[in-house]
């Protein structure tokens, strides 16, 4: 009895070792770590704070505690609005807080002296400067995956932005899958070692580690973040970086997007020699040139 208690421990041992790697590297949400203060700067403790998801309403309650800080932990990406009010104050309402995936966001609340009843709006300010932590990463928002120029619709392209990014010879950023490949070097880490993530998922081909298995489209992504070195503990799977790739969630109002993406040779910039060849061929030949570009380009958008 003994020994198969010793052979059981023994295997479970064998278990946390081998899969609490593979808990790690899922850090899907952010967080936010606030303070309350008043004008002058003071710590505001015994505050009511709540916080409001600007997309779906869905409301979190708190209080700050006796050095006027606030936290709420593991908030879906997006952007909230944060309430505070205390008696004597002005209740303080700060919009558009933004809360992207695995980070944390710091807002600071001045409240003003006046009566409870009275409400001060402010809107949030971007934060330019990371102080919670020594992690060296950055963040792909929403509008810059749709907005930016790809060949391709590839969102791998856009890694590649990154400060300390290396493509290796065998980088592909049009084909997917097994005919392609995420030869991306992140300061100087080999290409395969690092861990790609898709909502905490593992997105990596086990087999060869030097593609990805699944590409959502740049129109599902609502961002990504980038670690390339220094982070926390909490990762794990790879020594290189780790890629957070967030998608797209719902909300109360309906939305959607509509786009259209075309090629047309009437776009193309003329070159030196085909602009030699419109002066001095003759009609015949420009109307036979016109229907191959045509018809080249109607195969190539098919």
């Amino acid at each position: 009895m003994g020994s198969r208690l010793l052979k059981l421990i023994a295997v479970l041992a064998v278990s946390l070792v081998t899969f609490l790697p593979l808990s790690f590297a899922q850090k899907t949400t952010g967080d936010i770590d606030g303070t309350v203060t008043d004008q002058s700067g003071a710590m505001l403790p015994g505050c009511a704070v709540t916080l409001t998801d600007q997309a779906n309403g869905a409301v979190r309650k708190t209080t700050s505690n006796a050095q006027g800080n606030f936290s709420f932990l593991n908030l879906p990406v997006g952007t909230y609005t944060i309430t505070a009010t205390k008696e004597g104050f002005k209740a303080l309402a700060q919009k558009d807080v933004a809360v992207h995936v695995a980070t944390v966001t710091t807002p600071t609340l001045a409240l003003e002296i006046g009566a409870a009843t009275e409400m001060v709006t402010v809107e949030a300010k971007a934060v330019l400067l990371n102080t919670e932590n020594g992690e060296v990463g950055g963040v792909m928002l929403s509008e810059q995956i749709s907005q930016l120029p790809l060949n391709g619709r590839n969102f791998i392209q856009l890694t590649t932005l990154m400060p300390g990014v290396a493509v290796g010879g065998g980088f592909d950023n049009k084909n997917k899958g097994l005919l392609a490949g995420v030869d991306i070097s992140f300061s100087g880490a080999p290409a395969n070692a690092n861990q790609w993530q898709v909502n905490g998922s593992n997105n990596n081909d086990e087999g060869s580690q030097r593609t990805i298995l699944v590409y959502p489209s740049v129109d599902a992504i609502q961002e990504f973040k980038i670690l390339r070195n220094s982070y926390g503990p909490e990762y794990g799977g790879a020594g290189g970086a780790q890629i957070n790739l967030v998608t797209k969630a719902g909300g109360n109002g309906f939305h959607g997007d509509a786009y259209y993406y075309g090629r047309n040779d009437k776009l193309n910039a003329e070159t030196f020699s085909s602009a030699r060849r419109k002066r001095t061929a003759s009609p015949a030949i420009l109307f036979a040139e016109k229907r191959t570009i045509c018809a080249a380009t109607t195969t190539a958008t098919l």
